[in-house]
């Protein structure tokens, strides 16, 4: 394998979307078992990667500033760190991640920068890694990791290591994400869900095969967040509110994604999608209106 790059390449960490997330019980472990359908977005993070004197990462970016600064932290170093111990002939790079994905924001921006490097490096210096070793890894590096490695719908269970392609899935094409303003924190949201779920029983995996049911199950974490961040409830009354009546507004067309602060709604028009965007742009909100990747 070239330990030698020729030029600077640039790779595309797309936006994970949970089109719904089911979830029960919290584990002996402390992991709670879901279901969900995510997508990715042609909207996301850049990561740029060259050859170096030494190892570099910098943050560059809208959402840069909103990043712990203690490097050795970041899930691309670690990336890179595990590919290194089982391929030391990898030399030093540097590599600058454009921060586009809101922090804090329940679309993995974490997860699918440290997954874009496990597939970038692949490439580059073809290891040769196949796509269910390569989730071996990245489940060591987090649990939203490994479906951050595909492109298409998928189906995710499990504590999100259990997934499934989902090619033939007819989805809204087109998606608009917004973000509330304020950074949630995942572990208090799942906290919370565990107060509010504990006296009741789970349906989890009543009928994962379902996919309407799925989508139309909404969001389990979406209430416990908007308990602890007002800010998310007002973004969604404000989507709800803009959303053109003549659509169909069913539990999946508007929500928030993950853990939050974002949240999305769903078209099938491209001009509609944009035209929401800029309504929600003049109300004070970050958004963006982009495609699904529908291909690896």
């Amino acid at each position: 394998m070239s330990s030698d790059l020729p030029h600077k390449l640039k790779y595309i960490a797309p936006a994970k979307v949970n089109l719904c997330l089911d979830i029960g019980a919290r584990q002996d472990d402390g992991y709670h078992p879901l279901t969900s359908i995510v997508g990715f977005t042609k909207f996301g993070d850049s990561l740029s990667i060259e050859s170096s004197n030494q190892d570099e990462l910098k943050l560059i970016g809208r959402f840069s500033d909103k990043i712990d600064t203690n490097i050795s932290d970041n899930l691309v170093t670690k990336t890179l760190d595990i590919l290194r111990k089982k391929y030391n002939s990898i030399p030093p790079l540097k590599i600058v991640i454009d921060k586009q994905i809101p922090v804090g924001g329940g679309l993995g921006g974490g997860s699918t920068d440290a997954a874009t490097t496990f597939l970038a490096l692949n490439e580059i210096f073809s290891l040769d890694i196949s796509l269910s070793n390569l989730e071996k890894l990245a489940i060591k590096i987090g649990a939203d990791v490994p479906v951050c490695l595909h492109r298409g719908f998928v189906k995710m269970e499990g504590i999100g290591n259990v997934i499934t392609p989902m090619p033939d899935t007819k989805l809204a094409k087109y998606i608009v994400l917004a973000h509330a303003g304020c950074v949630a924190n995942t572990r208090e949201v799942f906290n919370k869900f565990d107060k509010n779920s504990a006296s009741k029983v789970s349906l989890l995996h009543q009928n994962p095969n379902d996919i309407d049911q799925l989508l139309n199950g909404g969001n389990k974490l979406q209430v416990p967040a908007t308990e602890i961040y007002p800010e998310i409830a007002l973004l969604l009354k404000k989507m709800q509110t803009l959303y053109p009546g003549e659509l169909k507004k069913g539990t999946s067309t508007i929500q928030m994604s993950g853990s939050g602060a974002s949240c999305f709604a769903l078209f099938d028009d491209s001009d509609m999608a944009t035209a929401f965007c800029l309504q929600l742009r003049k109300a004070g909100y970050w958004s963006v209106s982009t495609e699904f990747m529908i291909n690896f």
